[in-house]
């Protein structure tokens, strides 16, 4: 297919409308959820590495709470599951107060979640070729910044200067993979100050039932200098199987 074609606005718009409704009409689910927080020293190899386990419950969009199974290979504390439960409950709170909703598009963010619906006035997509991607026809399809959106969160100001690759299930108009990464350098302020010199995500889906499609890989990366002298370098990687429901 020639890539003159495609509109390719079009099928970024199915393919938001698609992920929303997936997400509205998403029954209760159990699943299993491993998180892997990676240190890296400067070379970039492993430093240090947390590996938690839990079974984890959604109505919908994201992560309602979770039930810790393990931490590192051992059971956990009391006081490490409590943490988690307190976590949890702290941002269920956020979601219900008013005014809580940067907080939790940030939080989207760090999962590696990206939200298509939101982002197709931020980005300019274009089609790029018909490709396999897990086994299945898709539109590969890269995307890029548009210049002059004003940034309100850090959200904001990390995803202005987004880009990468995204490639989208033919037959079922739902993302199969997403590449992104930072196009450029950002600062971001607060209680210790940030110079991003690189963000990279990874984010896979796969479907469970027909019309249902999930998370089933989601991986951040990130490479900063706080406060202009201590390097940052973290990796954190999300895996989510045997859905289930509830």
């Amino acid at each position: 297919m020639a890539a003159s074609d495609v509109d390719v606005d079009a099928i970024v718009r199915y393919a938001a409308e698609r992920q929303q409704a997936s997400e509205r009409h998403r029954t209760p689910l159990a699943f299993d959820h491993v998180d892997v927080l990676t240190e890296l020293d400067a070379s970039g190899r492993p430093k240090s590495v947390e590996r938690h386990v839990y079974v984890s419950y959604s109505e919908g969009s994201g992560i309602e709470a979770r039930d810790l199974r393990e931490v590192d290979g051992r059971p956990p504390t009391d006081r490490e599951r409590r943490a988690i439960r307190e976590e949890d409950e702290k941002r269920r709170r956020a979601r219900a107060e008013k005014g809580s909703r940067d907080e939790g598009e940030d939080a989207d963010l760090r999962s590696g979640r990206l939200p298509l619906a939101d982002l197709l006035g931020r980005f300019a997509f274009r089609f790029v070729r018909e490709e396999a991607c897990d086994g299945r026809p898709a539109y590969l399809v890269s995307f890029g910044p548009r210049p002059g959106h004003v940034s309100r969160t850090i959200r904001d100001r990390v995803l202005n200067e987004f880009g990468g690759l995204c490639w989208i299930d033919q037959a079922e108009l739902q993302i199969i993979r997403i590449e992104g990464r930072l196009t450029k350098n950002v600062k971001v302020a607060g209680g210790l100050a940030l110079d991003l010199k690189s963000v990279s995500l990874v984010y896979e889906g796969s479907p469970v039932a027909p019309g249902l499609w999930v998370p089933c890989v989601e991986e951040l990366r990130v490479e900063a200098r706080a406060a202009l002298v201590i390097p940052y370098r973290r990796e954190v990687r999300f895996e989510f199987s045997n859905y289930r429901a509830r």
